[in-house]
């Protein structure tokens, strides 16, 4: 039987869809029609082309581009044949073949529009039949549903004879043979036979064909195919990370998988890497001390992070979402585990690829404070509603506001613009090789990351490297190795008043307008915690460099048919070295120009923290995997066991009081005040475990899974535990009595599931109480310094244990072109790891105690479409997931209060907690007979719910306001491609999630507040319409800080166009002229839109409150360039 390959658009089918799906197609169009103007014209029957040393198949893909002629031959006839010249223009179909193929042993034959190719040896073959009888044969090509079929293939078995169906399905197949087998193919449908003996009408109906549901899923430690599953995973590909300008993996995953929350609400320069849940938050009660409730990462078998990956370098991410899918990675997967697959080599010539980018960020919501005349005129307001004096004249406030006092007593300072005044830029360059033959195949890859903040000494830069390689020794054993390397360098500045980043920013937002950036004799205007610009401005930096060298190798040995065992070991070091160098700073005098500078303030002395650490990791593994066929009986078996360790070392040394501040090196300050210091830590893990899967037919499916971990975290006698889980699978689709409905629904499969996991992600030694030297005893009334416990410990502390109970239904439409699949799901996480207080007698740390419960129930939801109309392809992907999160019980303890959020038993564990508002008091009479926060309440305040009866408004009366972890969270996808170019537009957004302004709704004050617009509609006796309050100073009765209430919770739910993206990808009869296979460029846009009802210059991702002391996210438009040679 021969092999043809069918080059041609893929075969349309004319049908009636239901409602929803022309509705759905209707939105689509509608998308793609505002940004292409698709217009079809009469194929042309003239070609022009020319190029050299030219792949034979790229010849026919170019005239078929051209004329619509469709092509067929054998795939092994394009391998065996040379590069060829060619050069035509305006030239007929004929003369165009009998130039490229002048001198190959190939000929060809035109059948209406179809070309078939063949060797020329076999035109004899083709000859002699032609004596035969004629025969006709006529009829219809149609689907499953009986809907036409049209540009199916009718050959004649063994020869090149054939012709196509039209629109309406039909052909007619004129002098054929009295006796011959047809062969049907056509795109999207199973390939068919059928033998015809005289003139015949005939009715042929194709099968849509499984490639799209045989596709192949990565899960713990194997694959599966997509039809077997029985777990819940979600699956990212590799053109989900590329040519978009993001920093790290965590924030390219944001909207694209169901049941995974991520969260960003910081744009700093390697700081942005966003937190991610999957399925709720599993963990995290009980504060500082909480296990830590992010998702394990397994990066090709060796645990790591998504901060170390190259983006560029992934094949697929594959998320593991319930028990019964991640229950064989135990200990740590009760929070989800991500799966990164990175590329492998391919069988086939060496091919060196580039891709890159550059990209111009910008802040995407900065605060609109007011300027300086407007809120010097509210802090006079503020100060005469609380019966002070005050503090600017008329004249002062004329002077803020038209700028004529160059002094610097009366300026309109703008931090903002001072402060984010760099020009922030990203830019990536990635260069990869690949190649293999049957028994090596390789990959290598480097790749360099850059971004520059919009803050000065911001920035970030990634160095990978990888190298992959799969080769089959002999034919039992095989070797794979996996080897990457990052250098990371990364930078920020500090504040000599704290010696943080985060002080700078917090300052920047808080210093009012009316403070001067430097004074007109050049002294820095500062205020009580000194200036952010001098801070900026000053030699101040934190630098770190980071290294990572991870390397992985196995074997693959196959003693018998079937079997498979495994060994591997795999190592990690990772490295830090710190230098943070805080410089001091004498501030002085300001005044007009000619004012000495006087010394006022001081901040110092400068000082030097030089600090490394250095993890290194370790992987004992052996896996043995067994795969048996009996009839349509099919088993696969896995058995591991596996031995981790990993040790941490920290050492840092500190000196004071350099000559200046240009000298950085540690030994040119004196040895007083110097402090060094250092610790290490360790821990272990054992595990064996196992999994059984079994279908029948590919109908029935089960799959069993156990893990049984010890880590040497928890006492002897509580360090084991075991984590089972349970799945099965009824693929309905596969059944006899659905065969009438397969040609409309392609896949129904049903699924359930049961599992339990574990989490020992705390402190390494909370069994053990910890000592430490400088602690002071007393002696006969003097302290003496000694070594002394400084944390406690609890032995009978165990895992924390997480059930998940889910269902789920899959299915495909429409020759699987719609896609869709629909999760429930229970997750119950007991014996939570908590650290709660403790009465002061203690005098120890509190050790860690198994002390709360929380559920998480919701549903996910996934859709997608694709099609093609004509040359236009187009598709639209969307997912949506509801969580629902619950803390269950706390051992009698809470509520645990912090600020403005809580959790307690009944509620969500992330919530907004505080007084709730009424409104606003209007007059006196409405302030008398009701609950007060303090004797000072007046017209123009908030009223608030005296929610105790017990006539005083105070901490008592604080309700639950919201959660700021959002029930809601999807993301959307669409894209449309048409002659090289392609559209996509991708949207995620949260919905039914609160958030409190917080402090950046701004504060009026003197020098370390300042208001932003939303003051502006404030009340005042002239102006009861509004519902935003009076003014205040020291007054707290309207503060959100001192009083958090559900006057300043609001709505954050938002949809994001996360990222535009339009790209053309150049003809191929252009670039095989320099030999090149591919190239593409592009424009892409990250966090280009927003859309929501929260304040508009405040991010909706902020969570809980809207941290002062954050860097806000960033917009980046960016262009790039992807070159395969």
């Amino acid at each position: 039987m021969e092999n043809f390959s069918s080059k041609t658009n893929a075969c349309k089918s004319r049908q009636n869809l239901t409602k929803l799906l022309l509705i759905m197609k209707a939105t689509i169009i509608l998308v793609v029609i505002a940004c292409l103007h698709a217009s079809a014209g009469t194929m042309a029957q003239k070609i022009t082309l020319s190029g050299k040393n030219m792949l034979l198949d790229n010849v026919f893909k170019e005239i078929h581009e051209q004329t619509g002629y469709q092509f067929f031959y054998r795939e092994d006839l394009m391998k065996q044949a040379p590069p060829v010249n060619i050069n035509v223009k305006n030239a007929s179909i004929d003369e165009t073949l009998k130039q490229c193929l002048a001198g190959l042993p190939i000929t060809y034959s035109i059948v209406e529009k179809t070309i078939v190719i063949k060797p020329a040896s076999s035109i004899s073959i083709a000859v002699a039949p032609i004596v035969l009888p004629p025969v006709d044969v006529e009829g219809t090509i149609v689907d499953e549903s009986g809907k036409p079929v049209a540009n199916a293939s009718i050959v004649v078995k063994g020869t090149t004879f054939g012709v196509t169906s039209d629109i309406n399905g039909k052909f007619q197949l004129k002098n054929g043979q009295e006796s011959a087998s047809l062969v049907i193919t056509c795109v999207g449908y199973q390939r068919q036979e059928i033998t015809v003996k005289g003139h015949q009408i005939i009715s042929i109906k194709l099968k849509p064909a499984n490639t799209a549901l045989e596709e192949m899923v990565i899960v713990g430690y194997g694959t599966q195919k997509k039809t077997t599953l029985t777990g819940s995973v979600s699956v990212a590909s590799a053109k989900d990370f590329t040519d978009r300008p993001v920093t790290n993996i965590t924030n390219a995953l944001q909207g694209k998988l169901s049941g995974v929350t991520v969260t960003t609400n910081n744009g700093q320069p390697g700081r942005d890497g966003g937190t991610i849940n999957i399925r709720g938050i599993g963990t995290g009660l009980g504060g500082s001390g909480a296990a830590v409730s992010s998702p394990m990462v397994v990066v090709d078998g060796m645990v790591a992070s998504l901060g170390e990956v190259n983006p560029n370098d992934i094949e697929s991410v594959t998320v593991l979402k319930d028990a019964s899918s991640a229950a064989i990675y135990g200990a740590r997967a009760s929070n989800g585990v991500i799966l990164v697959t990175t590329k492998k080599g391919k069988k086939g010539s060496l091919h060196i690829s580039y891709d890159g980018y550059f990209g111009v960020q910008s802040i995407i919501r900065k605060p609109d404070f007011l300027p300086s005349y407007q809120q010097a005129q509210l802090y006079n307001e503020a100060l005469v509603n609380e019966g002070s004096p005050k503090k600017w004249t008329d004249d002062d406030i004329r002077l803020f506001q038209d700028g004529s006092d160059k002094t610097g007593a009366h300026p309109n300072t703008d931090w903002l613009a001072l402060a984010y005044s760099q020009k922030g830029y990203q830019s990536s360059n990635n260069v990869s090789v690949t190649g293999g033959d049957e028994k090596t195949r390789y990959m290598f890859s480097v790749g360099y990351f850059d971004q520059k903040g919009n803050v000065v000494k911001t920035q970030y830069e990634k160095y990978n490297m990888r190298f992959n390689l799969n080769s089959q020794i002999t034919k039992k054993l095989g070797f794979n190795s996996n080897v990457s390397y990052l250098y990371a360098p990364f930078s920020e500045p500090v504040s000599t008043y704290a010696t943080s980043f985060s002080q700078i920013i917090r300052q920047v937002n808080r210093v009012s307008n009316t403070v001067p950036y430097k004074w007109e004799n050049g002294a820095y205007g500062y205020v009580s915690d000194g200036s952010p610009m001098a801070w900026l401005e000053s030699p101040s930096v934190n630098k770190w460099q980071n290294y990572t060298f991870t390397g992985n190798i196995g074997l693959d040995y196959a003693p018998i048919t079937g079997l498979h065992l495994k060994p591997s070991f795999g190592y990690r070091l990772a490295t830090g070295q710190q230098q943070q160098f805080v410089a001091d700073i004498q501030y002085y005098k300001g005044g007009p120009a000619g004012t000495p500078l006087t010394p006022t303030k001081y901040q110092g002395p400068n000082n030097l923290t030089n600090a490394t650490d250095r993890t290194t990791y370790t992987l004992l593994q052996m896996l043995a995997e067994y795969e048996k066929a009996l009839g349509q009986h099919h088993f696969r078996l896995l058995a591991g066991a596996s031995q981790e360790y990993s040790i941490y070392n920290y050492f840092s040394a500190y000196r004071q009081g350099f000559l200046n501040n240009s000298i950085t090196e540690i030994n040119a300050a004196p040895a007083d005040g110097q402090v060094a210091q250092g610790y290490a830590n360790d821990w272990a893990l054992q595990s064996v475990f196992g999994r059984l899967t079994y279908d029948w037919a590919d109908k029935y499916l089960f799959e069993a899974n156990v893990r049984y971990d010890g880590s040497s975290r928890f006492a002897p006698g509580k360090r084991w535990g075991s984590f089972p889980s349970f799945s099965a699978g009824w693929v309905i689709s596969k059944e006899s009595f659905f065969e009438n409905l397969r040609s409309s629904v392609n896949l129904l499969k049903l699924r359930a599931s049961w599992g339990r996991l574990g989490n020992q992600q705390i402190s390494n030694y909370p069994t053990i109480s910890t000592v430490a030297p400088g602690q002071a005893y007393s002696f006969n009334q003097s302290l003496v310094s000694g070594i002394a416990p400084t944390s406690g410990a609890n032995t009978d502390i165990q895992w924390e244990r997480t059930e998940t109970y889910g269902a789920g239904i899959d299915a495909a439409f429409l020759r699987n072109r719609l896609t869709f699949s629909f999760d429930l799901f229970n997750k119950n996480t007991n014996n939570i790891l908590m650290v709660l207080p403790i009465g002061a007698p203690y005098a120890l740390d509190a050790p860690y105690q198994n002390a709360g419960a929380m559920t998480n129930k919701g549903f996910e939801v996934n859709l997608g479409y694709a099609d093609h109309a004509g040359k236009l392809n187009y598709s639209v992907n969307g997912n949506v997931t509801y969580t629902k999160n619950t803390v269950t019980d706390l051992k009698g303890a809470g509520p645990f209060i912090s600020g403005g959020t809580f959790y307690n038993v009944g509620y969500p564990f992330s919530s907004l907690y505080g007084l709730e508002a009424m409104g606003i008091y209007q007059t006196k009479d409405d302030v008398k007979g009701t609950a007060v926060l303090n004797s000072k309440v007046g017209p123009g305040d908030l009223k608030y719910k005296d929610q105790n009866n017990d006539g005083v408004i105070d901490a008592k009366d604080r309700v639950y306001l919201g959660t700021y972890f959002p029930k809601y969270t999807f993301g959307l996808t669409a894209t449309a491609e048409y002659k090289g170019f392609q559209l996509s537009l991708f949207f995620q957004g949260a919905a039914a999630v609160k958030a409190a302004g917080g402090n950046l709704i701004g504060q009026i004050g003197a020098d370390v507040q300042k208001p932003t617009s939303v003051f502006l509609d404030r009340w005042t006796p002239d102006n009861h319409s509004t519902t935003f309050p009076r003014a205040w100073y020291k007054y707290t009765q309207n503060d959100p800080s001192s009083n958090p209430s559900s006057f300043w919770v609001k709505d954050a739910s938002y949809v994001r166009l996360k990222n535009i993206q339009l790209s053309y990808s150049l003809p191929k009869a252009w670039i095989n002229k320099a030999h090149l296979s591919n190239v593409r460029i592009f424009y892409s846009g990250q966090n280009v839109l927003t859309f929501t009802k929260f304040y508009k210059w405040i991010d909706p991702e902020i969570g809980s409150t809207a941290s002062i002391n954050a860097y806000p996210q960033v917009m980046v438009n960016s262009v790039g360039l992807n070159v395969t040679f």
